[in-house]
Order: C-alpha cells, then structure tokens, then sequence
C-alpha cells in the first residue's frame, strides 16, 4: 500500500476515534447532568415532604397542649374570663387537630402497610369523640351555670388523656431546617412517638365513650 494511502487512512481512523470520544464525553456529560437534576429534584421533594411532616408534627403538639390546657382552664376557671380564655384554648385545639390528625394517619399507614383511608376511619372516631361537634365539650360552659359532676369528669379525662398524648409528642424535637427535614422522612424517628400519641387519643375516646 502506498505511503500516501496508508496515511490517509490512519488520519481518516484517528478523526473516527477523536469524533467517538467527544461523542463519549458528550454523552457522559449529559448523564451526569441529567441524574444531577434527579437528584436534585428527589432531594427538594424530600425537603418539602419532611417540612410537612414537621409542621404537622408541631400541630399534634399544639393540639394536645391547648387540649389539656382548655380542659384544665374550665376545671379551674373561677370568672368568665377564665372560662372564656379556656374555651378559646378548646378552639385552638380544634384548630391544630385537623394537622395532628394528618400526621397520626401518615404514621398508622406507614406502620401497618394499609392505605391511609384504611386506616383513617378509627383514628376520625377516637377525634370526634374527644373534640368533636357531638362531644360534650362542645357545649361545655355555654351555659354559663357550674359544671355538673359529669363534666367535671369528662374534662378530668381529656385533661389528663391530652396530658399523656403531649408527653408521647414531647419525646420527639420537630426539625428546622432542610437536613433535619429530609432525615424526618428518611430515619423516620417521629413516627413512634406520633404512633404513641394516636393509640393514646383512641384509649381517651374509648374512656370517654365509656363514660357516657
């Protein structure tokens, strides 16, 4: 083969491996880029989603402090006032549980493996029997006249029910920040605590079902 052929044929093989190799590049590069930005999307959805955990985790802390402050508030209160200052601690309670309600069914799902419809329907039970529109607390210290012997010990319950449900929540520190959020949803630390806190409002329900 000639000298002149035999050149051009090892230029024409060296431009084919210089063009595979910025091809190469090219396309790692792009890989990388591309699970770059997955990550990074994977990463701010996990921010986001432990932030909402940890909003929700305060709320089920407000809802059992203002909870059992409220009952406390009417078995105490001596003036109108008083009585007026508990009631809106009632109403803050009421507030807070749609939130902490949120976070007892996300914590019963992801123990047990059922959907969160699965397992909402128990956990709504045990809320409206303690908080909601049909429970006497609804009512209580409307009428302006002493609490009766049946509410003194309606409110002794949910004061001392919301009290044990505090203390489960208060074992764990909600995050602030986007580390702490993501470790919520990866390590999942808050979810025995909030799962204490759920079997402990149905026991103050069933208490209370069973006073009435």
């Amino acid at each position: 083969m000639p000298a002149e052929a035999e050149n051009k044929i090892k230029s024409r093989r060296s431009l084919v491996i210089g063009a595979m190799l910025i091809a190469i590049v090219v396309l790692m590069t792009l890989v990388i880029l591309g699970y770059s930005k997955y990550m990074l999307e994977e990463q701010s959805l996990k921010t986001d989603r432990g932030q909402r955990l940890a909003e929700r985790y305060v709320y089920a802390q407000l809802f059992a402090d203002r909870l059992r402050d409220g009952s406390e508030g009417f078995l105490v209160a001596k003036t109108e006032a008083e009585k007026v200052r508990a009631a809106k601690e009632i109403a803050e309670a009421r507030l807070a549980g749609a939130e902490a309600l949120g976070l007892f069914i996300e914590a019963e799902s992801s123990a047990s493996g059922l959907s969160r419809t699965e397992v909402s329907e128990a956990i709504m039970l045990a809320a409206n029997a303690v908080i909601g529109g049909e429970s006497p607390l609804a009512a209580i210290g409307e009428s302006g006249a002493p609490l009766t012997d049946a509410e003194i010990s309606f409110l002794t319950n949910v004061r001392d029910g919301a009290a044990v449900i505090a203390d489960a929540l208060n074992k764990f520190r909600s995050p602030s920040g986007e580390v702490g959020f993501r470790q919520m949803v990866s390590l999942g630390e808050w979810k025995p605590h909030a799962l204490e806190a759920s079997a402990k409002l149905r026991e103050l329900a069933s208490a209370l079902n069973g006073q009435n």
